[in-house]
C-alpha cells in the first residue's frame, strides 16, 4: 500500500470503530473524521490513481458517509447491537488487508549497486526491412527503452513499470489470457528507474546490453534486472519486438497491438521468429553505433537527450541478454553478429541456428530447477527434451539450474502476486530472493565477461 492509502484505511478503521463503539453521537468528531477520509481518498486518485484492490476501501467510505449524513439528521445511532462492533470491524480489517496482501503496491527491491538509475525511450526504424505483420508498406519499426547509471535525481520522478499502464494492461492480458486488470497495482507502480536523468560522467565510456523479452510479453517484464545492472554502471537497452509484444506505443502516441502469432511445434517457424528478432537486435544495435558516433540518429548538432550517449557507449563491452524466447535470440544473435561480446539466456528453447554455428563468446545459460523441469515436461515427447538439453549444452559455457525456480521467475512477474506461486505459475523461492541470486550470476557474469576481454 502506498502512504495515502494506509492513512486512507487507518481513519476507515477509527471511524467504523467510532460507529460500533458507542460513540455515534458525537457527530462533530464523526464529521471531522469523515472530511479527512474524503480528502484523503481524493488525494489517492490523483497521487496515486485508482486501484482495483481498494475498491472494496472506496464503498466503505460511501458507507461511511451515508451513516454519518443520515445519523446528522435522526440523532440516533445506526448500529445498536455490540454483537455487531466485532463482525464490522474484522470485516473491514479484513477488506483492508486480504487484497493489498493478494495485489501488493509497491514489490521492487532497491538496487544494490552505486549508481542511481534513469530511464528514456526512443523510436528505431529499420529502414532496411518492411514490415510483415501489416499490409502498409512501412519499414520496420520499434520502441527502446534505455536504463542508465545517474547521478542527478533530484527533483525528478520514478518510473512506473510502463508508461502507458492501461494499454499494457488490456494488451498483456488479451494475449495471455488473464483478465488485465489483475495487473493493475503491478504495472502503475513505480520503479527505481528516474525519468529523463541525465546520464552519469563519473566514467568516460560504459558498457552496454541489450535485453529481449518472452513471447508475447514486453520490454518491461524484469526490471529487477535491467535496473540492477543499470546501478553497476551498465547501459542497458530493452527491446519492444513489435506485434509480438504487449503494450508497444510509440512517442508519438501510436499504438501497435500484439499480432495473432502463436507458438508452434514446428520448429522451423520458430527459427524464423529468432531470425527477425535477432534482425530487430541487429538493427538496434546500428541505432546504437549511430548514436555513439554522431549523438544522434540524424547526426545534427540538436541538443538532444541522445547527445549525452556520443563517444560513452563502449563498443567492446556490449552484451545480451533474454528471458524464454528473448534466450533463444540472444544465443541465435551472438552466433551471427560478432559485436556481442556476451550472452545470456534466461530459461528459453535455444530456436534458431546458434546450435549449428556455435557461439564464440561467453554465453550463461540460466534455467528452471532441473527437477521441477523434468516434471513439467514428463509428458513431453523425449525427443524434444533432448534437443532441448542438447543444444543448450552445444552453445553455453556454463549452465546454472537455480534451485526452486520456475520459468516465469526470470521476470517481474511473481511480484505480482503470492498467487502466482500458489497455483503453480512461480516458484515457492520468495521472488526477491530468486531475484537476488539472478541479479548476482548476471553481474558476475558479465563484469568477468567483459573484464577478460
Amino acid at each position: 500500500m502506498s502512504i495515502l492509502e494506509m492513512f486512507f484505511a487507518f481513519i476507515a478503521v477509527v471511524i467504523t470503530a467510532t460507529l460500533v463503539l458507542k460513540n455515534q453521537q458525537n457527530l462533530v468528531l464523526l464529521n471531522v473524521l469523515l472530511i479527512f477520509e474524503w480528502v484523503l481518498l481524493f488525494s489517492h486518485f490523483f497521487v496515486d490513481g485508482w486501484r482495483w484492490p481498494m475498491m472494496f476501501m472506496y464503498m466503505t467510505a460511501i458507507v461511511h458517509l451515508v451513516i454519518i449524513v443520515r445519523l446528522a439528521i435522526a440523532h440516533k445511532p445506526i448500529v445498536k447491537r455490540k454483537s455487531r462492533t466485532i463482525s464490522i470491524v474484522s470485516l473491514l480489517i479484513v477488506g483492508i488487508a486480504l487484497p493489498s496482501y493478494l495485489f501488493p503496491w509497491n514489490t521492487h527491491s532497491q538496487p544494490t549497486g552505486s549508481y542511481d538509475v534513469g530511464t528514456m525511450t526512443f523510436p528505431i526504424v529499420d529502414e532496411e526491412r518492411m514490415e510483415k505483420w501489416t499490409e502498409d508498406n512501412v519499414p520496420r519499426k520499434l520502441v527502446v527503452q534505455l536504463w542508465y547509471p545517474t547521478d542527478a535525481t533530484t527533483g525528478l520522478k520514478r518510473a512506473k513499470q510502463h508508461d502507458t499502464p492501461s494499454i499494457f494492461m488490456k494488451d498483456f492480458g488479451q494475449e495471455n489470457g488473464i483478465p488485465g486488470f489483475l495487473l493493475q497495482s503491478f504495472v502503475n507502480q513505480k520503479t527505481y528507474a528516474y525519468e529523463e536523468a541525465e546520464l552519469s560522467n563519473e566514467e568516460n565510456e560504459y558498457p552496454i546490453v541489450l535485453f529481449s523479452h518472452g513471447f508475447g510479453s514486453s520490454r518491461i517484464q524484469s526490471q529487477f534486472q535491467v535496473i540492477e545492472l543499470a546501478s553497476h554502471g551498465y547501459i542497458v537497452m530493452g527491446i519492444d519486438h513489435t506485434y509480438y509484444s504487449s503494450g508497444t506505443v510509440f512517442p508519438n502516441g501510436e499504438h501497435i497491438e500484439p499480432a495473432s502469432i502463436q507458438f508452434s511445434e514446428d520448429m522451423s517457424v520458430m527459427d524464423e521468429y529468432v531470425r527477425e528478432w535477432s534482425a530487430d537486435a541487429r538493427a538496434t544495435m546500428d541505432w546504437i553505433e549511430k548514436v555513439n558516433q554522431d549523438g544522434d540518429v540524424n547526426g545534427n548538432e540538436e541538443d538532444t537527450w541522445l547527445h549525452q550517449l556520443k563517444g560513452n557507449i563502449d563498443l567492446e563491452r556490449v552484451g545480451y541478454m533474454g528471458h524464454s524466447f528473448g534466450g533463444a535470440t540472444a544465443g541465435h544473435t551472438l552466433a551471427t553478429d560478432d559485436r556481442f561480446h556476451a550472452g545470456i539466456n534466461l530459461d528459453g528453447f535455444p530456436y534458431g541456428e546458434a546450435h549449428l554455428v556455435g557461439v564464440k563468446q561467453p554465453f550463461l545459460t540460466m534455467m528452471t530447477d532441473r527437477d521441477l523441469l523434468e516434471e513439467y515436461l514428463q509428458e513431453t515427447d523425449e525427443e524434444y527434451k533432448q534437443e532441448l538439453y542438447s543444444r543448450i549444452e552445444i552453445i553455453s559455457d556454463e549452465i546454472i539450474s537455480l534451485d526452486g525456480a520456475l520459468h516465469m521467475d526470470f521476470s517481474d512477474f511473481p511480484l505480482l502476486s503470492p498467487l502466482t506461486s500458489w497455483i503453480g505459475m512461480t516458484g515457492e523461492v520468495p521472488a526477491k530472493e530468486q531475484h537476488q541470486k539472478i541479479n548476482e550470476l548476471t553481474v558476475d557474469f558479465f563484469q568477468n565477461s567483459f573484464n577478460d576481454n
